[in-house]
């Protein structure tokens, strides 16, 4: 018989005592994992104050600024330069009635032919939105491209909750149907 490496019988023994070491470590960490102490979570609270009962007015209404309307105002602006787009934008958040309210957050669509100029554009909006207008500034922004001639940006809000808390859809806005 001749010598071929790998081939013993004492070698193929060691590699597999290695993977049965191996799944043995395995093994006994899953059981350790197990056998730790489930943590103790305190007793669930009662009925809580309502935010009126505990705070100040100004810190309920920061509470109640945390609610989001589920249902975007949709806006539309001709591309052009930033102050016209800012003043086109204005003017119809002004017309709304909801030029006092904060964004949530925002998604543009910028209408072009190709994806490319059409998802510039609404970015292009969204950093005019950002710098010139202070209730848009900490709100999440997204561009996207949808189809058509080149020129126009629909701009749908999703406004934060009133100071009151009010979820309500703002009777001023109208809605995008897609």
């Amino acid at each position: 018989m001749t010598y071929r490496p790998g081939r013993s019988g004492s070698g193929r023994t060691v590699l597999l005592a290695g993977w049965l070491f191996a799944d043995l470590l395995l093994l006994l960490f899953v059981i350790a994992l197990g056998s730790l102490p489930k943590q103790e979570r305190p007793d669930p609270p009662g009925p809580s104050p309502t935010p009126s009962e505990t705070a100040s007015p100004s810190e309920s209404a920061q509470v109640a600024e945390q609610g989001l309307v589920l249902k975007p105002c949709s806006f539309t602006v001709k591309t052009g330069s930033a102050a016209s787009v800012r003043g086109q934008f204005t003017e119809q958040l002004r017309s709304a009635g909801v030029d006092g309210r904060t964004a949530g957050f925002v998604l543009s669509f910028g209408t072009a032919p190709e994806p490319g100029p059409g998802q510039a554009a609404a970015e292009r909006v969204n950093s005019v939105i950002t710098k010139e207008m202070p209730r848009f500034r900490n709100a999440p922004k997204r561009g996207y491209w949808k189809g058509g001639p080149s020129g126009n940006v629909r701009i749908d809000v999703f406004f934060l909750a009133t100071p009151d808390g009010d979820t309500e859809f703002p009777k001023g806005c109208r809605s995008s149907d897609d």
